[in-house]
């Protein structure tokens, strides 16, 4: 009996069968069941793809592997109690705006604990903005990882808040610029902050409402999580570069344990951002590149949004084309 005539419930007759009504609603069900368990993840049709790259290996290897960056719940409550002095430290570094210049800014967050590849990418991205921008000096890190609790302020909504004041206390607010670049696993509402025991979302809302209750005016805002399109509408204006790793609907790829960069870390960061390319042109290219692997990974699409602020952009070009981060 071909496939076709079980399906539709006929003998090799031409009869229907009494069944036909019992085998569609055992098909759905096996087709919940299967939508319901499986993540959202490229279809693995290429003998050479790493599965490790996909979004379901990602978010298993999240719950199983780099235990050893892992704070214990002890250890975040010893740590919390050191976190003003590291806070107080992390600022004492930066260096005070000048009158008349333009200064740039940079704060960077590795949001999630279990996994190396954020603050790999935080790291990354720092030095790939330090060899096109002046941003040596003005730098604050906020990073969730056993390896730096000592001498890195965590990654919570107090400490972004508190970052977000001391920068917007030593910066020239109408004039110099603030870089916010988050790392991490995100949602569709909101980017996660994660330690043993405790996930925290920081929400779009959230991190418009501190930078404008800070009254910062010119921001770039990079968002290298899934779903991260969600934070292009609350924080684009004409003032403000918005750039993200994927849409509002859709996941994006590459956290999966012992990698160096996120899929949009690699293809923006390492391989688009360079002297003679402003964010503009750096992110179009990282877009081209990153679904040029999604297509050969049989993924869908993650989608990076772009939002460029017509008075930032204007700002910010003398800067790429004098290239003064080297």
């Amino acid at each position: 009996m071909c496939l076709l005539c079980w399906l539709c419930g006929r003998d090799q007759s031409g009869k229907c069968h009494a069944g036909l009504i019992s085998r569609v609603a055992g098909l759905w069900l096996a087709l919940f069941a299967v939508t319901a368990v499986v993540p959202p993840a490229p279809g693995f049709q290429r003998s050479s793809f790493d599965a490790c790259n996909a979004n379901w290996c990602e978010i298993s290897s999240t719950r199983h592997a780099g235990k050893g960056g892992v704070l214990s719940r002890g250890e975040i409550a010893q740590f919390q109690k050191t976190q003003p002095s590291l806070l107080q430290q992390e600022f004492a570094g930066l260096t005070s705006s000048r009158k008349g210049e333009t200064e740039i800014y940079t704060l960077a967050i590795a949001g999630w604990a279990d996994l190396d590849v954020f603050v790999k990418e935080l790291n990354g991205a720092l030095g790939a903005m330090a060899s096109v921008l002046p941003i040596k000096g003005r730098t604050v890190r906020l990073v969730n990882r056993r390896e730096t609790v000592n001498t890195i302020p965590l990654a919570n909504f107090h400490n972004f808040t508190a970052a977000v004041h001391a920068i917007g206390n030593i910066m020239d607010k109408d004039n110099d610029i603030l870089i916010l670049f988050m790392t991490s696993h995100g949602d569709r509402t909101g980017f996660a902050l994660q330690l043993p025991g405790s996930i925290t979302e920081l929400t779009p809302r959230q991190v418009a409402a501190t930078l404008d209750g800070d009254g910062i005016k010119n921001r770039v805002v990079i968002v290298s999580a899934c779903y991260s399109g969600i934070f292009v509408p609350p924080l684009a204006n004409d003032n403000t570069i918005v750039m993200t790793a994927a849409d509002a609907h859709h996941p994006s790829f590459g956290c999966a344990p012992q990698r160096d960069w996120t899929y949009f870390g690699d293809a923006f960061f390492r391989q688009s951002l360079h002297p003679g390319a402003d964010f503009k042109n750096a992110f179009d290219h990282a877009r081209v590149l990153i679904h040029r692997w999604e297509m050969r990974d049989h993924a869908v699409p993650s989608n990076p949004q772009g939002s460029f602020g017509s008075a930032l952009v204007g700002k910010l070009a003398p800067f790429f084309a004098t290239n003064p981060g080297q």
